[in-house]
């Protein structure tokens, strides 16, 4: 799920998931193809002339041990105007709070799929010593604050 702060918001705010396949034959790897690109981050920002904003990502919960959730933030899209930023691309997402759009001035993204920055959340496997069948609940928190 996808908890929203400030005017930022990420389009259809339902949950997604992310899983990893086991493999069919002992000795194979986990295979790693969990992606998931449904979400678009909207927002609106008012501002002076001089002033600008940028919309940080962080993760509210813990990720299982042994995976890391990646994401890639694609270059604006849709119906908006004005400043509407640049893309920091991609990251790993944690608790600590990280730029994925940066010197956003005054400007609107659109509402909805296919307008604003279209969001590619993924699993990386960090660490396969600590990998165990697990399920765990997060929220990803978006902030639009003032640079």
């Amino acid at each position: 799920a996808s908890t929203i702060t400030y005017t930022a918001t990420a389009t259809n705010n339902t949950g997604i998931t992310l899983s990893m396949t086991a493999p069919t034959e002992a000795g194979n790897i986990v295979v790693s193809t969990a992606t998931n690109n449904t979400k678009w981050l909207n927002f609106t920002s008012a501002v002076t002339a001089t002033q600008t904003r940028r919309v940080t990502v962080q993760l509210s919960g813990t990720l299982p041990n042994g995976v890391r959730l990646r994401l890639a933030t694609a270059n604006y899209a849709g119906s908006g105007a004005g400043t509407l930023g640049s893309a920091a691309s991609p990251i790993f997402i944690t608790s600590t709070a990280q730029a994925i759009v940066n010197n956003i001035g005054g400007a609107y993204t659109g509402t909805g799929s296919g307008n604003g920055y279209n969001l590619t959340y993924s699993l990386d496997i960090q660490d396969y010593t600590q990998l165990r069948q697990r399920s765990n609940t997060l929220s990803i928190i978006y902030t639009l604050v003032d640079n």
